[in-house]
């Protein structure tokens, strides 16, 4: 009988995808000095982004402190979302100020974890719809489950892979 010969090559459950992240936005190094934003004063340290709030006021008087841009400024002066949530439906208008008054706290709570998230403006299309505008992708996926936890409905999710924008959108008849 004859004998089997195995392959030198192993078998390897460790697989990392690798993104390539075509986010113009993005930073591509980490700086490390620490940052200031112009905008709205949140500050880069430690490869992260802190609310203003969140730091030592000596951090924010510091004079080697670098005055920058922030990645979530950038895109609202650019007008670059990265998420779209679209709330349709006859339930809508009636209800605009709850509506309103959700997304502003789920906003705020947002920004106590990650200050680049922000809802960037909300605007009536006409045909009785609200459209938001978010900053980043996970943003708008937040508002869309707590839209549908809150006023129910059929919640849509379409996420677009090359250049990291989602559409969310949400429907309620009256």
């Amino acid at each position: 009988m004859g004998t089997v010969k195995r392959s030198s090559r192993e078998y390897r459950t460790g697989y990392k995808k690798k993104s390539i992240s075509m986010d113009p936005y993005r930073p591509r190094g980490a700086s490390r000095k620490i940052s200031v934003c112009e905008g709205c004063r949140a500050v880069y340290m430690n490869k992260r982004w802190y609310a203003e709030g969140d730091v030592d006021e000596t951090v924010l008087r510091n004079p080697e402190a670098a005055k920058v841009v922030c990645p979530a400024c950038l895109k609202i002066r650019d007008n670059f979302p990265g998420g779209i949530v679209t709330l349709k439906g006859d339930y809508v208008l009636p209800h605009k100020h709850a509506l309103m008054k959700l997304i502003k706290n789920e906003e705020e709570r947002a920004r106590g974890l990650n200050p680049l998230e922000r809802v960037m403006s909300v605007k009536e299309n006409g045909y009785g719809s609200l459209v938001i505008f978010t900053t980043n992708e996970k943003l708008a996926q937040r508002l869309g489950r707590a839209i549908k936890k809150a006023f129910h409905g059929e919640v849509a999710y379409h996420w677009s892979h090359d250049n990291k924008l989602a559409r969310v959108d949400w429907v309620r008849a009256a």
